[in-house]
């Protein structure tokens, strides 16, 4: 037998459940012989779940591994790693607001606003690494990427949510089913937005510390200043290495 959902805010998930849980039992147990299997829907999301569970995990170290050696900063990259969790606050609210159940679609949405978070996170951190090495002091460095990113990342945000609107709003049949996916990208763009101005340099400033007061207490310890915060980033240590490798071509040139 088949059936579909009777609107949109059913969710064939729960709708398993009961048949599981309270109509297939009595069933079952009046005639043994009767095997069942759940089709439609309920495959595609299973057999998307399973694809996930082995390609998120490639695809997550995939994007690591790249903005690691993109930064040249473990820590950077963990600080914008941590950003990812905060977004799907919006998606929760999206779909709550909107009185609509998660779906597999909705989970596809989530996976797209992974990439969107990381590429916002890396345009500010890549202008304040620029800052860095332009000689400006840590928290100028901060402040100043924050200011000059700003409006690219707010426009970036507003023009991807205004562009999922009429999706979002459209009331077809046939729109249904990808509604949940605009809905996680739009809301979770706008917290992800906010997180990304406010929460990133604040995390980048912790981060700065954590390492200055850590390297002080492995290193030198009590009676010696800590160090700069400048001296902790990579951005930096790249630079000085850099003027060292020319300073000694010269030499050899010389």
């Amino acid at each position: 037998m088949e059936a579909d959902l009777a609107g949109a805010d059913v969710s064939a998930t729960d709708i398993n459940a009961t048949i599981q849980e309270a109509i297939l039992p009595p069933i079952l147990q009046r005639y043994p012989s009767v095997s069942t299997s759940f089709e439609g829907q309920n495959r595609e999301a299973q057999k998307t779940q399973k694809s996930a569970g082995k390609v998120m995990p490639v695809i997550l170290i995939l994007i690591l591994a790249i903005v690691t050696f993109t930064f040249r900063s473990l820590g950077q990259t963990l600080v914008i790693f941590l950003l990812i969790p905060f977004s799907f606050i919006g998606v929760s609210w999206g779909h709550f607001l909107h009185g609509m159940p998660l779906s597999i679609f909705s989970y596809l949405g989530i996976i797209a606003l992974i990439g969107i978070i990381v590429n916002d996170s890396l345009v500010l951190v890549s202008k304040m690494n620029n800052f860095l090495k332009e000689g400006l002091s840590f928290e100028e460095a901060v402040y100043e990427a924050g200011m000059v990113r700003f409006r690219a990342i707010f426009l970036t945000s507003l023009t991807t949510i205004a562009g999922l609107a009429p999706l979002m709003l459209e009331k077809s049949f046939q729109a249904q089913f990808l509604i949940p996916m605009a809905v996680a990208v739009s809301y979770g763009i706008a917290i992800a937005t906010v997180i990304t101005l406010i929460m990133l340099p604040v995390m980048l400033v912790l981060k700065n510390e954590l390492k200055r007061r850590f390297h002080w207490a492995w290193n030198w310890g009590p009676g010696r200043p800590l160090p700069t915060p400048e001296s902790m980033e990579s951005a930096v240590k790249e630079q000085y290495w850099e003027q060292l490798q020319n300073e000694k071509r010269s030499t050899d040139e010389a």
